[in-house]
């Protein structure tokens, strides 16, 4: 395709195999001239050194960047992965005696890493099922909310290291834990053999059950870091949020998680762009015939061949996250998308979910020429008779104004779609909690050499980059941030510890924001001066894509 060609409407995946820097926290000297804009805790254990008791043993953190926050980092919320626990449930964490220092990074599980320098790879390894955790509790009667975070990469790569750094939100009240899950094939393998020794009758969804291992430890540790286990909100972004919303479908995480925030995870359930995203499920016996066909790739007879095999191997052979999706197995994944929300049954919590600018094909360097816009026109929406309303609702003369109308299209898109999705979940809620919706606008300065996942190939208000100021990780990358960023992650920064406190981000001097109502077509802008705007720029504008995307022939 190529750059004048028309862009699919579906979100925007940067380059997430481009670059990683290993660096760590910033040290305190250099975060000094941040600390008078950031609320630091009143007070902070006596040391990081401080042994915390869990089930498996004590262990020790250290500084976590910010004044008052400790971090403990690599702490194994279940048993290593490799050999006979290869493609299994997460197995019990051994115990350790004596004092375990918390103060590096455990592995990074097992991920294709191409285009990725060598001297910038973190650690790989089976023995991956680890989780960080950022406090400034005093103790264990604190009982401060927790958030969970999950990153994104599409279920094929990546991890909770470094990158997602807790320090401010931990400053501002919140306990926070990354856990990494497997991911590919090494998460996501469905096969035959594994079905038939499963104690449930499926396989597939291993990454899904690490972040539900990894829950159930939070509930029994986490009080112990100064949280509270019956305040936590399961967050996450892109790969993760479809795994929050995996879990707002299941049975295997309740009562482990008491809200839900997902950046970039909801679609409404007819949106084409779901095949990329959260609906793209698999039926378990084409889930069993693809791990089958793969397995006869790695030249592997069967299981006992499988987890024989060396891991790079087993993921230097995957085609990325299309051969893993997740598994329609009836018990971690009991039914589809649509299904799960037409009979109620998604776990009824608070939910803070939102999408960014220039995701869904838009993007301000977007090339596309007036023939291919008018072309996309006759064939997108051709068929049910729209495409005069479209040119006339995006009206178009000349290159230029393609690549703007385009972009404004999917922009209302993307709005509408979430807030069609909100508003079934409202619909269909048993007990109607509180949904609140956000558009991201704010365009992050230069690029991140340290993330390979979000801002390294991509412009805008990319998708992914409202994450940064979600969690107030700015000094923790390499972008230009200037006073206004660190203004904006501060302010959304707290409206996030709002939610995970209370179930609703309001609160204090904060600008009001909104509960969603089925009948007010409106959302949350952030990033910038915070408001409410429309869901789409005219009420014309949004009946019409209402009636497109209640029109399509798919339910997810």
């Amino acid at each position: 395709m190529s750059d004048t060609d028309m862009p699919s409407a579906r979100p925007n995946r940067p380059n997430r195999l481009n670059r990683l820097n290993r660096r760590g926290f910033l040290g305190a000297a250099a975060v000094a001239g941040l600390l008078g804009t950031l609320p630091t805790p009143a007070a902070a254990r006596t040391t990081a050194a401080t042994a915390v008791s869990t089930e498996s043993g004590q262990v020790t953190g250290v500084q976590g960047g910010l004044r008052g926050v400790t971090v403990y980092k690599g702490i194994p919320y279940a048993a290593t992965t490799a050999g006979t626990n290869r493609w299994r449930p997460p197995q019990p964490a051994p115990a350790w005696d004596g004092v375990r220092a918390a103060d590096s990074w455990g592995p990074a599980c097992p991920q294709p890493v191409t285009g990725i320098p060598g001297d910038r790879l973190p650690e790989f390894g089976e023995d991956c099922l680890n989780l960080n955790i950022w406090t400034a509790a005093t103790g264990s009667a604190d009982s401060r909310p927790v958030l969970v975070w999950l990153y994104g990469g599409d279920r094929a790569l990546w991890s909770g290291q470094e990158i997602y750094n807790g320090s401010l939100l931990a400053a501002k009240g919140v306990v926070v834990v990354t856990p990494d899950h497997r991911v590919g094939p090494l998460g996501g393998l469905a096969h035959p053999e594994l079905t038939a020794e499963s104690a449930y009758g499926g396989s597939g969804n291993w990454g899904i059950l690490d972040v539900v291992a990894a829950l159930g430890w939070v509930r029994r540790n986490i009080a112990a870091f100064g949280g509270d286990p019956d305040r936590v909100t399961l967050a996450g972004w892109a790969g993760g949020a479809s795994i929050v919303h995996i879990l707002l479908a299941s049975r295997q995480a309740r009562g482990l998680y008491h809200r839900a925030l997902l950046s970039s995870g909801v679609r409404y359930t007819k949106d084409p762009a779901l095949a990329a995203g959260p609906g793209r499920y698999r039926t378990l016996s084409a889930a069993e015939a693809g791990g089958t066909d793969f397995a006869a790739r790695l030249g592997a007879p069967d299981l006992a061949g499988l987890r024989a095999l060396d891991a790079d191997d087993i993921v230097s052979t995957a085609d990325a996250a299309a051969d893993f999706g997740h598994v329609l197995d009836g018990h971690v994944l009991p039914d589809t998308y649509t299904a799960v929300l037409k009979a109620c049954a998604e776990t009824d919590v608070p939910v803070l979910t939102g999408v960014c600018k220039d995701a869904n094909g838009a993007s301000p360097d977007l090339k596309l020429t007036l023939g291919a816009f008018q072309a996309y026109a006759r064939s997108e929406f051709g068929p049910l008779g729209l495409a005069d309303t479209f040119l006339d609702l995006y009206p178009a003369d000349s290159d230029a104004a393609a690549a703007q109308q385009y972009s404004a299209y999917a922009r209302d898109e993307e709005r509408v779609s979430a807030f069609l999705w909100a508003a079934q979940f409202k619909d269909t809620a048993a007990d109607s909690s509180s949904v609140h919706t956000y558009f991201w606008t704010r365009v992050p300065p230069g690029y991140d050499d340290t993330n390979p996942v979000i801002g390294t190939a991509a412009t805008g208000a990319f998708e992914g980059s409202d994450v940064y100021y979600l969690l107030g990780h700015l000094y923790n990358t390499d972008r230009p941030w200037t006073s206004g960023d660190y203004d904006t992650a501060d302010t959304t920064a707290s409206y996030v510890a709002r939610f995970a406190a209370t179930g609703d981000p309001n609160g204090g001097s904060l600008t009001t924001w909104p509960a969603l109502a089925t009948d007010t077509p409106q959302t949350m802008e952030l990033g910038g001066n915070p408001g409410t705007v429309a869901v789409a720029d005219s009420d014309a504008k949004l009946a019409f894509l209402k009636t497109y995307l209640e029109s399509q022939p798919t339910e997810f």
